[in-house]
């Protein structure tokens, strides 16, 4: 083979790596529970443009939506024992998402939020259609006890 081709094909393959290497860094998100993110944030150890994905159970009483502006904020606790024992101490996290409110936004849902943490201390969702998604407890309760016959 002449060296021309060679050069060619190895800059190609190069090319090709960089890309696939930068798309993969853009898109990964550190998965952090709620404790976790208040405890690095604490520690000054958040990067405010880092993509986080937040996990949390949703408290139905802090739900806020404005249908007008799709403005939609709510918080989030660590563990689903603190919503049923421990609701008044338990440290949150509020989200700020805007869109449409979920239908299977509600209390005691698994919430998984994609975004960044703001200087205010809120938790910002990203603009992509996933930034949000939902787990409703009492949607898979069935499901859960039909498996388990």
């Amino acid at each position: 083979m002449k060296p021309k081709f060679v050069f060619g094909i190895g800059l190609i393959i190069a090319a090709v790596i960089a890309v696939m290497v930068f798309t993969i860094m853009g898109n990964s998100s550190m998965e952090v529970q709620v404790n976790d993110l208040l405890a690095r944030q604490r520690a000054g150890q958040i990067a405010p443009d880092r993509s986080l994905k937040l996990i949390g159970w949703v408290v139905g009483d802090s739900i806020v939506y404005d249908p007008n502006s799709l403005h939609l904020e709510f918080d989030v606790v660590h563990a689903r024992e603190d919503l049923a024992a421990n609701l008044p101490d338990a440290q949150r996290v509020r989200v700020v998402y805007r869109g449409v409110k979920p239908d299977t936004l509600m209390h005691e849902a698994r919430a998984i939020v994609t975004g960044k943490v703001n200087s205010d201390g809120k938790f910002y969702a990203g603009n992509s259609p996933d930034a949000l998604l939902l787990q409703c407890p009492t949607k898979y309760e069935n499901t859960a006890k039909e498996a388990s016959k």
